[in-house]
């Protein structure tokens, strides 16, 4: 009884009940956590037997290098597009990067060299802008750069989603099957790269 007649709170027995639901909590996140997670994202591997088709998609060009194109669907105002599926026999590079980050800025050189230089190979190297809300930034920063690939932009978010891409720049390499060789999530110096892009062509 507390002084003024009233019972006292028993407070262990509900911080225990707290503590015990606490836990049942986080131990169900951890095993969705262990359960979701995986669908949510590729694995690479040097075994094209073991590999996984990349995504489709079609994307507006903001910045055209000369790659080949194809149109919008018919009815609706012609825009350059630019189709996975259009560079199937090829090998790709497909380069996830925003203007204001930094190791994107680093990795762009890197990709324009390698670009140029497995051209002859057939190497495609496909720039995705992801989180650029002014498209012309991007649009702007190519053209200064001179880059020699082309700029796709991913103004939904729909194809980072699908790539499960969460950090830039992130590089999604892809065989000549379609089918996801190699996946490397933040800067790549080029001799690394080189090493990467061995596996798809």
């Amino acid at each position: 009884m507390s002084k003024s007649g009233a019972p006292a709170k028993a407070t262990g027995s509900s911080g225990g009940a707290n503590f015990v639901a606490i836990a049942v909590v986080l131990a169900a996140a951890c095993i969705l956590g262990l359960t979701v997670l995986p669908r949510l994202s590729f694995s690479s591997s040097s075994d094209p037997s073991k590999r996984e088709t990349a995504p489709p998609f079609a994307l507006p060009v903001i910045h055209d290098s000369g790659v080949e194109t194809v149109v919008s669907a018919p009815g609706r105002a012609p825009a350059a597009q630019l189709s996975l599926a259009d560079l199937k026999g090829q090998p790709v590079i497909l380069d996830f990067w925003a203007t204001w980050c930094g190791p994107c800025q680093m990795q762009t050189p890197i990709l324009d060299r390698v670009a140029r230089r497995y051209q002859d190979k057939g190497l495609k190297v496909i720039g995705v802008n992801v989180f650029d809300d002014d498209h012309s930034a991007a649009r702007n920063y190519a053209k200064a750069k001179n880059l020699s690939y082309p700029i796709v932009v991913d103004d939904k978010g729909m194809v980072q989603r699908d790539y499960a891409v969460n950090n830039l720049p992130s590089l999604i390499l892809v065989d000549r099957e379609g089918r996801i060789a190699r996946i490397s999530r933040g800067l790549v110096d080029e001799a690394t790269l080189d090493k990467m892009i061995h596996d798809i062509l």
